[in-house]
């Protein structure tokens, strides 16, 4: 079973999706992964319900609490921290061990890891900028070190600017908008954060933005705000976005 939209994937995309008897409700990748009964991450009688040998948990998206209560009932609970490219790459090879996919996941990892390290190479190309990974506009939430957005920017040449200091996902004074060193804004392209973007984009702080001296690159939401395979995705993407226009 799977709590959580990005173990989801990475289940399927080492050919272990036909293992999975239930998973989370918001998990709608890969097509297949519709098909499967759904629970709330949340709701440890479903869970039980269900029987699992095996339920996959990520810190990214699920309760420890709920983690912790399912272990103390003896239920066995794979849980992946994936706060860099490099550790998705390592939770890949986990997967193929906990799931018994061990020459599949191998064969996903060596590919990610080829197209990251590509990626790297053409970002190392281009000048590095200063710039800041949007979570969500009002309130301004942003991506500081130790997530894998941070570390998304620094592989497609960024350097993040977010506080180091306030969590790795931290409420800011929209005034960081207006910083003169500030190039680039990288956000996840989904209706809401587009409406809050809309909402803010208006106001005074939103002024460089406006002006076009703080470029705005809108990634697909799926793919950048789930730390699954499709993370590899954003990162050409973010880096293809770069070249187009340096």
């Amino acid at each position: 079973m799977a709590l959580a939209p990005d173990v989801t994937e990475l289940a399927f995309a080492i050919g272990a999706g036909p293992l999975l008897v239930a998973t989370s409700r918001t998990a709608d990748y890969p097509p297949a992964a519709l098909g499967l009964p759904r629970v709330s991450p949340d709701d440890v009688e479903a869970v039980v319900a269900r029987s699992p040998d095996l339920v996959l948990a990520t810190t990214a998206g699920n309760d420890p609490r709920v983690v912790d209560r399912l272990r103390g009932l003896g239920i066995a609970v794979c849980t992946f921290d994936v706060t860099s490219l490099a550790r998705l790459v390592d939770a890949v090879s986990l997967a193929g061990r906990v799931m018994g996919r061990e020459q599949a996941a191998a064969a996903l990892a060596a590919d990610l890891s080829t197209r990251i390290a590509a990626a790297g190479r053409r970002a190392a190309t281009l000048s590095r900028r200063p710039a800041l990974y949007v979570v969500w506009w009002e309130p301004l939430i942003v991506a500081a070190p130790g997530t894998f957005h941070d570390d998304l920017l620094r592989l497609a040449g960024l350097d993040g600017t977010a506080p180091r200091v306030a969590g790795r996902y931290p409420r800011v004074d929209p005034e960081v908008l207006l910083d003169t060193r500030l190039a680039i804004v990288v956000a996840p392209d989904e209706p809401d954060v587009r409406a809050t973007f809309t909402a803010v984009s208006t106001r005074p702080v939103a002024g460089r933005i406006r002006s076009g001296a703080t470029r705005v690159i809108w990634l697909p939401a799926d793919a950048v705000s789930r730390p699954g395979p499709r993370l590899v995705d954003a990162l050409e993407l973010l880096v293809a976005a770069r070249e187009a226009a340096p």
